[in-house]
Protein backbone atom coordinates (compact mmCIF):
# COMPACT_ATOMS: atom_id res chain seq x y z
CA UNK A 1 0.00 0.00 0.00
CA UNK A 2 1.43 3.70 -1.09
CA UNK A 3 0.35 6.45 0.66
CA UNK A 4 -0.14 9.78 -1.58
CA UNK A 5 1.24 13.06 -0.74
CA UNK A 6 -0.78 15.36 1.36
CA UNK A 7 0.14 17.90 -0.89
CA UNK A 8 -1.59 15.63 -3.93
CA UNK A 9 -4.92 15.10 -2.49
CA UNK A 10 -7.26 17.57 -3.23
CA UNK A 11 -10.34 19.09 -1.48
CA UNK A 12 -13.73 17.17 -1.93
CA UNK A 13 -17.02 17.84 -0.46
CA UNK A 14 -18.36 14.47 -1.22
CA UNK A 15 -17.51 13.64 2.56
CA UNK A 16 -17.82 15.13 6.26
CA UNK A 17 -14.64 14.45 8.46
CA UNK A 18 -17.58 12.68 10.98
CA UNK A 19 -18.18 9.98 8.07
CA UNK A 20 -14.89 9.39 7.52
CA UNK A 21 -13.44 9.00 10.89
CA UNK A 22 -16.36 6.54 11.68
CA UNK A 23 -15.41 4.53 8.43
CA UNK A 24 -11.73 4.54 9.64
CA UNK A 25 -12.34 2.94 13.38
CA UNK A 26 -14.71 0.43 11.21
CA UNK A 27 -12.06 -0.79 9.41
CA UNK A 28 -9.41 -0.81 11.84
CA UNK A 29 -11.78 -3.04 13.76
CA UNK A 30 -12.14 -5.15 10.93
CA UNK A 31 -7.92 -5.26 10.56
CA UNK A 32 -8.09 -6.35 13.95
CA UNK A 33 -10.34 -8.97 13.92
CA UNK A 34 -8.41 -10.76 10.95
CA UNK A 35 -4.95 -10.86 12.40
CA UNK A 36 -6.48 -12.20 15.82
CA UNK A 37 -7.88 -14.62 13.06
CA UNK A 38 -4.12 -15.29 11.56
CA UNK A 39 -2.21 -14.92 14.87
CA UNK A 40 -4.53 -15.55 17.83
CA UNK A 41 -6.11 -13.63 20.41
CA UNK A 42 -4.94 -12.15 22.01
CA UNK A 43 -2.48 -10.16 19.47
CA UNK A 44 1.75 -10.09 19.40
CA UNK A 45 2.96 -6.69 21.09
CA UNK A 46 3.61 -5.38 17.61
CA UNK A 47 0.96 -5.39 15.30
CA UNK A 48 -1.73 -4.82 18.68
CA UNK A 49 0.81 -1.91 19.61
CA UNK A 50 0.51 -0.07 15.36
CA UNK A 51 -2.97 -0.29 15.63
CA UNK A 52 -3.51 1.35 18.61
CA UNK A 53 -1.02 3.92 17.32
CA UNK A 54 -3.23 4.40 14.46
CA UNK A 55 -5.92 4.82 16.59
CA UNK A 56 -4.44 7.12 18.76
CA UNK A 57 -3.43 9.37 15.75
CA UNK A 58 -6.81 9.09 14.54
CA UNK A 59 -8.02 10.82 17.80
CA UNK A 60 -5.25 13.58 17.46
CA UNK A 61 -6.72 14.39 14.08
CA UNK A 62 -10.05 14.64 15.20
CA UNK A 63 -8.80 16.69 18.35
CA UNK A 64 -7.38 18.68 15.77
CA UNK A 65 -10.39 18.96 13.34
CA UNK A 66 -12.86 20.01 16.29
CA UNK A 67 -10.40 23.02 17.26
CA UNK A 68 -9.89 24.24 13.75
CA UNK A 69 -13.95 23.82 13.41
CA UNK A 70 -13.96 26.07 16.82
CA UNK A 71 -11.29 28.39 15.71
CA UNK A 72 -13.41 29.27 12.36
CA UNK A 73 -16.70 29.83 13.74
CA UNK A 74 -15.39 32.00 16.64
CA UNK A 75 -14.57 34.03 13.58
CA UNK A 76 -17.25 33.89 11.74
CA UNK A 77 -19.19 35.33 15.02
CA UNK A 78 -16.65 37.68 15.24
CA UNK A 79 -17.39 39.09 11.25
CA UNK A 80 -20.99 38.40 12.14
CA UNK A 81 -21.18 41.28 14.79
CA UNK A 82 -19.45 43.97 12.78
Amino acid sequence: MKMRKYEDIKPSNRTNFVMVYYHAGRTLTQIETLLKKAYGNPLPIRPRDRLNRLQFKLEQMVARYKHCQNELHIQYQKQKEK
